[in-house]
């Protein structure tokens, strides 16, 4: 079967290709240094094998840079850690370690894709990952549960997408057609509305191009229930847009 999901689609979605996000806690350096250190995230740009050792770029955002380079080169399972490019609070390194439990080795045994970096906040990695059906999510799934170095995995979310959504996926929409999708099931058919009008009448450019109350009037309501169901939309759409942003 193709990336497309096109063979052996069932009626109930079980043959449908998966996009699926999980949260993993297991035994590397990445979730280490973000257990130590709450204010830190790391995003893995590049990785690959050698044997069993594996050689990743990641970018590491922190208030605290050289303390956290520090600690990785001590880490147990580090061999050694060259600094890349160095920001005031972005760090890009090349990073050697030992393999233990990193998710690549074991994507290769299945017929699973990580469509973005993998983002690791507080001692958990984020993955967004997509499967050719339900079946193969969870060959993978068992494989990772039946490993002694990972100690926690969790199915944050899925979602069955179409073939023309798999084929349309790229870095940036991975996770823009997730959680947007999910985000625009939560808004109400009044908000959604709203917020598309909005936008297409430029009420957040800047300079705006349409004010509340000309807008409220196009919509037939008043300027202070306009500003409320754009207030309800916002605080559903900005948290999304923010998680997308960080992982960039």
């Amino acid at each position: 079967m193709d990336a497309s999901g096109a063979a052996g689609i069932s009626e109930d979605g079980y043959g449908n290709p998966v996009l699926f996000e999980v949260e993993i806690n297991h035994l590397c350096w990445y979730c280490d240094l973000t257990e130590k250190n709450r204010d830190t995230s790391l995003v893995d740009q590049i990785s690959s094998l050698d044997g069993r050792r594996i050689t990743d770029v990641v970018k590491l955002t922190s208030p605290t840079p050289e303390r956290d380079i520090e600690l990785i080169g001590k880490h147990p399972l580090v061999r050694k850690a060259d600094v890349l490019l160095r920001q005031p609070n972005t760090v890009f390194l090349k990073v050697i370690s030992d393999y233990k439990a990193m998710t690549y080795y074991l994507l290769h045994q299945t017929n699973v894709t990580l469509l973005e970096s993998p983002l690791t906040t507080n001692g958990v990695d984020s993955e967004i990952l997509l499967a050719g059906s339900h079946r193969e999510m969870d060959d993978l799934l068992s494989r990772w549960k039946e490993q002694e170095n990972y100690y926690d995995v969790k199915l944050k979310k899925k979602r069955y997408v179409k073939p023309d959504d798999v084929r349309g996926l790229d870095l940036f929409n991975a996770s823009g057609f997730f959680d947007l999708k999910s985000a625009k099931e939560l808004l109400s058919e009044k908000q959604l509305s709203v917020f598309q009008l909005a936008c297409e009448q430029g009420y957040y450019e800047n300079p705006k191009r349409i004010d509340l109350e000309p807008l409220a009037e196009m919509i037939g309501v008043s300027p202070s229930t306009l500003a409320e169901h754009l207030r309800k939309a916002e605080t559903k759409l900005l948290p999304i847009l923010g998680k997308v942003l960080k992982k960039m």
